[in-house]
């Protein structure tokens, strides 16, 4: 062994509400069962279940929407490491619970792997769990259900608060949801390079169409499907309208019961247990990147935070994109892939080469846990094949938090060390931007979100710029229907907390 303090990962699994269905009858999983269901896979997956089992001395899991401001009323653990490692079978001396945000499970085990490398921990899980879709199901057949469980011991919190998804301010001008808020990016990302919207939802459509044919081949996929192009750009199969530019197969569907979980552990201790060197995927370098909130950004047709975190993995990695074979972009809209691509300099690849799992749409949604999958197919695809390394794409907020790993079947040439995960990078915001900016005067529209309801439509949300130059969201009431409102004038009066926009050109 001739780098026996490199983090590797030894085993990975999945679960589903379906297949835990199939095994055990299992009708309203809560997600310590769904999670506790994908460690005994990942134990068993690593060919030493027990020795591997009796070894974990740290479990994380990724934090639960219902404990990320989106509640519901039937509950969850006040501790829900605690809760899956007892479903689990495991009594880890250290329990964490994961931060809010897409980007975490990426960003925890960059972490990790700097702890298992200084002997903090031996072995760790990172399991991950989301039921909304049994929430939903639960409510609409008026089902009682109760998922709350005390706590028996202390688990460590790694919630942050830096960088919140949406703020009231952007509320106010009708940004109330994440299609909403990715919708403005996506149409500055159209602006900028100079595509009108028939043109650019043809390239989303031809994008989307290629993540549908992959989420074919993952058994615990939950809206596997292969859509053509055309299909996605049509309302048939209840693919209704729900903004400009999207329509609802092009957006993350939430509606799931998945989970996942990865073990990690040194290559030292997995050679101890007698886990097969084949078994072992190494991690070969991490970067995690943050910017300011969408609001308080000077450019949204781009992502800073990616354009940082790409070329800082891969140069720690001593790679360029070329040299990258399978990699799982965060996909829940269009654009998240394409400012991925815009970062990574447009390698030459296929469309349905970004996803190893068919992405938020297809493969399903699960929270903050997504990434935790792809990382698992990852796995899966190095063994496979370990000729060329691989990468994650993690991302959260509204593509304002990006964590990166590049992961690869055989050890760092020269030994690993905590050097190859970059400290966290936080791109501070420009002076010339003002937060919760209100202005009367003119301005430029360029970009905007116009929600489409199933029988009406709202009041569009604007990314303007002032006479001065300066950047702020406004509101138009009265936005023409299907319109390109991008360089088009308006005239603003700030009224009751929001930027209310006429149109004068």
């Amino acid at each position: 062994m001739s780098d026996p303090k490199a983090p590797v990962l030894v085993g990975v699994g999945e679960s589903s509400g379906k297949a835990l269905k199939a095994a055990q009858g299992t009708e309203w999983p809560s997600t310590a069962e769904l999670a506790s269901a994908a460690v005994k896979v990942a134990l068993a997956d690593s060919g030493a279940a027990e020795k591997l089992a009796a070894s974990v001395d740290c479990l994380l899991s990724t934090r639960l929407f219902h404990d990320s401001g989106l509640p519901h009323p039937f509950g969850s653990p006040e501790n829900h490491p605690e809760a899956v490692a007892i479903a689990s079978g495991l009594d880890p001396a250290t329990l964490l619970y994961g931060d809010v945000g897409g980007q975490s499970p990426q960003k925890h085990v960059n972490q990790l792997a700097c702890d298992l490398y200084a002997g903090k921990y031996t072995a760790v899980v990172i399991a991950s769990a989301e039921n909304t879709g049994t929430v939903k199901r639960a409510r609409r057949s008026e089902k009682a259900l109760d998922w709350n469980q005390a706590a028996t011991r202390e688990m460590t919190d790694l919630r942050t608060d830096d960088d919140k998804m949406l703020t009231p301010y952007e509320w106010r001008q009708a940004i109330i949801d994440m299609p909403m808020a990715y919708a403005m990016v996506e149409n500055a990302r159209r602006d900028r390079l100079g595509l009108d919207r028939d043109s650019y939802a043809q390239d989303m459509a031809r994008l989307w169409s290629a993540f549908s044919e992959v989420s074919m081949t993952r058994e615990h996929a939950q809206f596997a499907r292969h859509w053509t192009p055309e299909e996605l750009l049509e309302e048939a199969h209840g693919n209704y309208r729900l903004n400009d530019p999207y329509r609802r197969w092009m957006v993350a569907q939430d509606a799931v019961e998945l989970g996942a979980a990865v073990i990690m552990t040194t290559a030292g201790h997995a050679a101890e247990l007698g886990i097969a060197e084949d078994q072992m995927i190494y991690l070969h370098s991490g970067a995690d990147a943050s910017e300011p909130l969408m609001s308080l950004r000077p450019d949204l047709s781009v992502s800073s935070a990616m354009e940082h975190a790409f070329p800082t993995a891969m140069d720690l990695a001593g790679l360029q994109a070329k040299d990258i074979g399978p990699m799982d972009i965060y996909s829940c809209f269009p654009v998240a892939v394409s400012l991925a691509i815009d970062a990574l300099g447009s390698p030459d690849r296929a469309p349905g080469s970004y996803t190893l799992t068919g992405g938020l749409s297809f493969f399903g949604g699960p929270g903050n846990s997504y990434s935790t999958h792809g990382i698992v197919a990852l796995t899966q695809a190095l063994r496979r094949d370990g000729s060329r390394p691989g990468l994650i794409s993690a991302n959260g907020g509204v593509i304002n938090k990006e964590s990166v790993g590049i992961y690869a079947a055989h050890p760092v040439e020269g030994g690993w060390s905590p050097d190859r995960i970059a400290a966290p990078h936080r791109i501070g915001k420009t002076d010339h931007i003002r937060e919760e900016y209100y202005f009367d005067g003119k301005a430029v529209i360029k970009s905007y979100a116009m929600p489409y309801g199933k029988k009406s439509r709202g009041a569009a949300s604007l990314w303007l710029e002032d006479e001065q130059g300066l950047p702020a969201i406004g509101v138009l009431p009265d936005a023409p229907e299907d319109t390109d409102l991008i360089g088009m004038t308006v005239d603003v009066r700030t009224d009751d907390n929001r930027n209310v926009a006429t149109l004068t050109g």
